[in-house]
């Protein structure tokens, strides 16, 4: 076979692949029965964006910076300019600078954190301040808030277990608004940035944790996910929201091995890029990553 011929076959078989693959991801899309969770590669902090199958929107924190935001402008149509739901689980800036930013962008019908606290942080007040100057819907949130987005979906309210009005906390961390979101069968539990002192409590509140992906708390720091609050959510994937080469050693090498002795699969913002779970609430499945996805397949085809 000529060389000619070999690079015809080549290139049309690298176009087939981007069409099949468009043609996919604008089905999933367009599907009024899947939700989509989307954990950001924002570096070390957190941002969660959750598209129900009715089209809601939910922004779980913002991440350290304003970097990320054009991942957040390709998860949403292009003409969208609202965001449905806001969740800024605790006050810690690689959770809320983002935010910031986002209220400047989007339209935000309504904003849930879990109340005031005495913290005095230049961009936690500033988000505040934005929120304030703009009279936007801001409210507390806690154990037992449920929020039913009239598609089969919901998102409830797990910790914290009171609402914060101007107290002085001991640990910010353990402010964390946790949530469960759930699609039919399938939940999500998204726990911020909670230590094992918040696990210790939601266990004794007696509550259902169950969930098939877990975001695992505070980057996988050796300060949560306990084998016990593992056990409660029994997740068959976790989920660690991580800057590559960070200074705190996150995840922990400890939280590993449990998670690893659980036989849950861990997957990592750091290593594998943003990551994005499907679901039509009986069963998930994943948009490829970095390292699978069809553009490195692609790539590796050029390079050939």
């Amino acid at each position: 076979m000529s060389i000619g011929i070999k690079k015809m076959i080549k290139y049309a078989s690298l176009f087939a692949m981007i069409i099949i693959s468009l043609l996919f991801y604008y089905q999933l899309e367009q599907n009024d029965q899947v939700a989509k969770v989307v954990f950001f590669d924002v570096g070390q902090g957190d941002a969660i964006l959750i598209t129900t199958p009715a089209k809601k929107t939910i922004l779980i924190d913002g991440g350290p910076d304003n970097a990320w935001l054009p991942q957040l402008g390709e998860q949403l149509p292009f003409y969208q300019r609202k965001i449905d739901l806001m969740i800024l689980t605790h006050a810690h800036a690689d959770h809320v600078v983002g935010l910031v930013e986002v209220l400047k962008r989007y339209r935000v019908d309504l904003i849930l954190y879990p109340g005031s606290i005495d913290y005095d942080s230049t961009p936690y007040l500033e988000w505040l301040k934005v929120i304030e100057e703009n009279s936007l819907n801001l409210q507390t949130t806690k154990q037992g808030d449920y929020y039913d987005f009239n598609d089969h979906s919901f998102l409830l309210t797990l910790y914290p277990l009171i609402e914060y009005n101007g107290q002085k906390v001991d640990d910010v961390n353990n402010t964390s608004v946790i949530n469960q979101y759930c699609f039919l069968e399938i939940c999500f539990l998204l726990t911020g940035d909670a230590t094992a002192e918040s696990e210790v409590e939601m266990i004794a509140s007696g509550q259902d944790m169950h969930s098939e992906v877990l975001k695992v708390g505070h980057h996988g720091s050796h300060y949560s996910s306990t084998e016990e609050f593992l056990a409660a959510v029994a997740p068959q994937e976790a989920i660690i929201q991580v800057g590559q080469d960070n200074s705190f050693n996150h995840p922990h090498p400890r939280t590993l091995k449990k998670l690893i002795r659980m036989n849950i699969k861990i997957r990592r913002t750091d290593q594998d890029g943003m990551i994005i779970f499907y679901t039509d609430g009986q069963n998930y499945w994943l948009e490829p990553t970095l390292s699978d996805s069809p553009l490195s397949a692609i790539m590796d085809l050029i390079k050939k």
